[in-house]
């Protein structure tokens, strides 16, 4: 990879060509393929990329996971994947059901995600009276196994104000931490109202945190309210199966 990737470089994969056009984050950078599709190019000199290739290849066609376009071959260090463009709206029901079943094809292989969040929905905007047209969870680079030594060792994962209490506490986690993350996750109102909640956190302490205590139904309906804190509880959830990621399918579907 050049010293320093900027617009106008040319990239070459498996399956085209692609332009940079802009830069969106430290390692992630709009492009446009041969035939003008726009996508996006994950650049990381780390294994995260691969394993994340690795989740990607593997249920490509099964669940609803940001596609894995191609891989670029030239430069081929540092490794870089081509994924979908997205643009990221997470507060319906349409878009926590698409989560939900990307979610639930995971567990049903025994895989935890381990980082849903916002910014890891993906989502393309519709025409006319279609809000969405497509729907992906993405970033599978920290999904593992739910027997592997970071799941059964408690290793720290996801965002803080996403992460489920045993993640938190360093305990031994499972599929059920999905769970707690989309619970978390479908409670955000939208993006200024999480930078608030980030701030206000930063000066209370955790004797002081009492969830959704002094949520108003202006936020969230008090129905949605008792659903969601159903789901977002200390236990286990692995002992029941799927029928908690069934019932949140049957909830977020009507």
């Amino acid at each position: 990879m050049p010293s320093v990737l900027g617009v106008g470089h040319i990239l070459k994969g498996k399956l085209s060509v692609y332009t940079i056009t802009k830069q969106l984050r430290q390692s992630i950078w709009l492009a446009t393929s041969r035939n003008q599709e726009t996508v996006v190019i994950k650049i990381v000199g780390h294994f995260r990329l691969k394993n994340e290739s690795n989740v990607l290849n593997r249920f490509q066609n099964r669940a609803p996971l940001r596609p894995l376009i191609d891989e670029i071959e030239d430069p081929s260090n540092p490794p870089a994947l081509v994924l979908e463009y997205r643009l990221t709206r997470p507060e319906t029901r349409y878009v926590i059901r698409n989560v939900v079943e990307a979610v639930k094809s995971l567990h049903e292989d025994g895989f935890v995600h381990t980082d849903i969040k916002p910014d890891n929905v993906l989502i393309n905007y519709g025409h006319a009276d279609i809000r969405f047209s497509d729907v992906k969870l993405g970033d599978c680079g920290s999904t593992v196994h739910r027997d592997s030594g970071h799941a059964k060792d408690g290793h720290l994962i996801g965002a803080p104000i996403f992460r489920s209490p045993e993640a938190q506490l360093r305990l031994p986690w499972d599929t059920a931490t999905d769970i707690w993350s989309i619970g978390a996750m479908a409670k955000i109102a939208d993006e200024d109202t999480l930078a608030v909640l980030v701030y206000a956190m930063e000066g209370v302490t955790h004797g002081m945190m009492k969830p959704f205590q002094y949520i108003s139904e202006w936020e969230i309906s008090r129905e949605d309210k008792a659903f969601i804190l159903k789901i977002m509880k200390l236990i286990s959830y692995t002992s029941i199966g799927f029928d908690i990621a069934d019932a949140l399918l049957v909830r977020f579907s009507s």
